[in-house]
């Protein structure tokens, strides 16, 4: 850093004369970190803090008491901007642990104390000033910051069954164990990492008792596990609950949005103080306050870095800035890990435990927006390409963790990237911003080729400029169509297969290196699922020549031995039975489509498509030709000028016909339905609320009378045609109702963070009788009825009013109607949901 006495709006740099500055500053961490930042929050809080008694410095204090030496380097920023440092290397300093008391003589501790206590035990032998210390607190609770070795020495068996009442008896729930990943994946245990959340919560639960030794950990009361600062798994070991995963939906495990906090320290240390002041005035223990404090201040550190301190012109860490600022995090969802699930071999997704209805999700997807929408979701993104689907995620994660070891070597040979699916799934688009997420931070040169088209001369006249490419710097090759280079008789074959093995090509007789550029290789092939049921294939619009010729058989086993990652892309279309997740694929495209090509139809943040729109091009079952059938449906659509697009802007059903099935795509632009035996179930059930609520509105023997005439009261069975149709028109809007109060209905019994409404509020039934009585009036205008005494043989009625100007009877009538939707759900194994919002994401997209 520079000197002092040097001016701070001189260069940032240590060497900007040409001579290399340094100065070594101590600043104390662990334990005492941790007490400073607690004193800094102490006024708020109402707590009192005592920390431990350190050597002071002198010219032998890190013989005494430094754990580590870290480089900073000062960050570049605006001459009137704080200074901020980075670490750009750290090395630690082997030392013996040692045990500091806080000195009691300072305060009268209280029954409500916590004693933290943080680094490793197995080496420090001499535990008589640590019992002696316990004894004089007596603390309610102890969170112990467990380094290497873990779980071993006098000093955890001395606490590990928690800390003791007043009685001497040990209180195990009020012990919290705090362990960063890095260390149980030093000690053996398997956990994946930064491929997804998923997989990293399935090792957790297989593999923590895969270390025998460590079988007081797995089944301590409150084991809390740090994934840097994006992740928590919070496992209470002696319950038989599962584990709690806290996730930052929008990064994995030592992902950073900037270089300044690569190596940042201290925020163990953080996290532990955090936790710490989530622990103050509960009983019992509350861990997830704890940990969202713990989250909030780890995260402050990581995004701060060090300051520059006015009080001795140094480096230091930002204790009151993070302490001042400090809330409860709201940047992380939380899920339970399904641990019997995953034990029996099951497959989780996170994505099917946060969300409901996946049409309504994508519906929410296009209005919204998918940062929205998916506040709560794992998202994954390259470029601008949005994943959130856990095969897609891990595939597309593996792909990019290969190519930059790869590129990050000497290794000079090709880097050969597999990219399947049928055609119009999106290939072009998921390889153009895999390239563009791989090389944000290096300069490249792009060529691309269709295979289809290359013969053996335009394949050397190719190899050429990507070797010229590659030795300026990194070249990324695409090769589209490239099924026809492993048709059985494709010319080609054996010179890609050698190009990709020894990254040479040969050109008249001259064997030539190719370098080591990144090539992707986009593959047409229908069978993407990984299943033997895949959807069936569209019927063509109209004949083509090589639909009378047998396609030459694929023989993908060729390329694989010779790919370093593949990627299978899903595309719009339900791949298969079990596939519930391709409206919100589909969902996610439109929004891109249309945000690209139409931003005008964004009015106040909302995307605004009429919801008729919506469900046609949401829902139909297949686009003919994938992302291009969409593409040209919005191409064709009659957009601009437009605020909104509704039916009138599509194109007509001959041109929609070219891409989906005409009939499908009209009934649900029309009026969508619900399943016809739910639809059945619940118009009948309706129908007998109806029933009930016009007998108890008669008032007089002589109504009750004439009631038993009239013909909307008979049996169903009975009951009109017309007046059947309407009543499962009532049915079918019930969707669209729950939408209306922000919920969606589904036929399985879920748990958090889905939360289950078994009824509506007063506010909610207020709007939505209103939306009832709206209904009624569009059904009955549309089937022709008018005003006049109620018939409906004449099909009269007096209700084709305004919701303002009918009677309260009759309004009461519209509000039993929509009151009795949640338990006639039920009744026919439905329930209904929405989700919890309690997901910021501020500035993290």
């Amino acid at each position: 850093m520079p000197p002092a006495a040097e001016s701070r709006s001189s260069s940032r740099h240590a060497d900007s004369d040409g001579e290399d500055a340094a100065r070594l500053v101590i600043r104390t961490g662990g334990a005492d970190l941790v007490a400073t930042l607690l004193t800094a929050a102490s006024g708020k809080h109402g707590i009192q803090v005592l920390g431990p008694r350190l050597q002071p410095p002198a010219a032998n204090c890190l013989r005494h008491n430094a754990s580590c030496i870290c480089d900073l380097v000062i960050d570049d920023a605006p001459s009137d901007a704080e200074f901020h440092y980075s670490v750009e290397k750290s090395r630690d300093i082997g030392r013996a642990p040692v045990w500091h008391s806080p000195n009691l003589d300072q305060a009268n501790t209280v029954p409500g104390s916590t004693v933290v206590i943080t680094g490793s035990g197995e080496a420090f032998r001499d535990i008589e000033p640590a019992l002696d210390f316990l004894q004089r607190v007596r603390p309610r609770y102890i969170i112990h910051h467990m380094t290497r070795p873990l779980a071993a020495g006098p000093l955890w068996d001395m606490i590990r069954n928690g800390p003791m009442t007043r009685d001497g008896i040990p209180s195990a729930d009020y012990l919290a164990v705090i362990v960063d990943a890095s260390d149980l994946r030093a000690e053996g245990i398997a956990i994946s990492q930064a491929l997804s959340w998923e997989a990293t919560a399935e090792d957790f639960v297989r593999n923590l008792g895969s270390n025998g030794r460590l079988d007081t950990l797995v089944t301590c009361p409150n084991l809390i596990v740090r994934f840097g600062t994006e992740g928590v798994i919070y496992h209470r070991g002696r319950d038989a609950c599962d584990p709690k995963l806290y996730y930052h939906p929008r990064k994995m495990e030592g992902e950073r949005r900037s270089g300044k906090d690569a190596q940042m320290i201290g925020l163990s240390s953080a996290f532990t103080a955090g936790v710490a002041l989530g622990f103050a005035d509960s009983n019992p223990p509350n861990c997830d306050r704890g940990i969202r404090f713990g989250i909030s201040a780890a995260s402050g550190l990581s995004k701060r870095g060090f300051t520059h301190s006015l009080l001795d012109d140094a480096p230091d860490y930002p204790i009151a800035q993070i302490m001042e600022s400090l809330a409860l995090d709201r940047q992380h969802a939380v899920v339970s890990i399904p641990s019997a699930r995953i034990s029996s071999g099951d497959k989780w997704s996170i994505f099917e435990s946060v969300t409901g209805d996946p049409a309504e999700l994508a519906r929410q997807i296009i209005t919204l927006g998918p940062e929205k929408a998916l506040a709560a979701c794992p998202i994954q993104k390259f470029g601008d390409l949005l994943t959130v689907e856990r095969p897609e995620q891990e595939s597309l994660r593996a792909v990019v963790e290969a190519v930059n070891e790869r590129l990050n070597s000497s290794l000079r040979r090709p880097t050969s990237i597999g990219i399947i699916g049928s055609a119009g799934s999106g290939k072009k688009f998921t390889a153009s911003n895999l390239a563009a997420h791989i090389s944000s931070d290096r300069s490249t040169n792009r060529l691309s080729y269709n295979a289809r088209l290359l013969r053996k001369d335009d394949l050397v006249s190719a190899c050429h400029p990507i070797r010229d490419y590659t030795a300026s710097g990194l070249t990324i090759v695409t090769f589209e169509n490239f099924e026809a280079v492993l048709e059985a008789d494709s010319a080609l074959l054996n010179d890609f297969l050698v190009i990709m093995r020894d990254g040479q090509f040969t050109d008249r007789g001259s064997v030539h290196s190719l370098g080591s550029p990144l090539m992707f290789f986009l593959v047409n092939h229908d069978n993407t699922s990984g299943t033997d049921e895949p959807f069936p294939p569209p019927t063509p619009t109209s004949p083509r020549t090589t639909d009378f010729r047998p396609r030459p058989a694929l023989d993908l086993s060729l390329l694989m031995d010779y790919l370093h990652g593949l990627v299978r892309v899903a595309g719009p279309n339900m791949s298969n039975a079990q596939d519930k997740a391709y409206s919100v694929r589909r969902a996610i495209m439109l929004r891109h489509l249309l945000a690209q090509k139409h931003p005008h139809l964004i009015v106040n943040g909302k995307m605004n498509v009429e919801e008729g729109v919506l469900h046609a091009l949401l829902l139909v079952p297949r686009y003919k030709h994938g992302l291009h059938s969409l593409e040209k449906i919005i191409s064709t659509s009659r957009l601009s000028g437009r605020n909104k697009f509704d039916v009138s802007a599509l194109p007509p059903e001959e041109q929609i016909q070219l891409h989906v099935d005409g009939k499908i795509f009209m009934s649900h632009l029309r009026a969508p339905k619900l399943v016809p035996s739910l639809r059945e179930k619940l118009a009948e059930g309706m129908f007998e609320v109806y029933k009930k609520r016009r007998v108890v509105m008669c008032k007089n023997d002589e109504e009750l009378k004439a009631l038993e005439s009239d013909r909307s009261m008979r049996d169903w069975d009975e009951l009109a045609p017309e007046l059947k149709e309407s009543t499962r028109a009532q049915a079918d809007d019930i969707p669209r109702k729950l939408r209306a109060v922000g919920c969606f209905m589904l036929n399985e019994e879920r748990s958090e963070p889905l939360v289950k409404v078994p009824e509506f509020s007063v506010e909610e039934l207020d709007m939505l009788s209103e939306i009832e009585h709206e209904r009624f009036n569009a059904e009955r205008l549309q089937r022709q009825w008018r005003m006049g005494a109620r018939n409906s043989k004449q099909r009269t009625t007096p209700f084709l009013v305004p919701w303002r100007d009918l009677t309260q009877e009759w309004k009461d009538v519209d509000r039993v109607m929509v009151e009795c939707v949640p338990s006639i759900l039920e009744k026919a194994g439905w329930h209904i949901y929405r989700m919890r919002e309690d997901v910021e994401l501020n500035g993290t997209s």
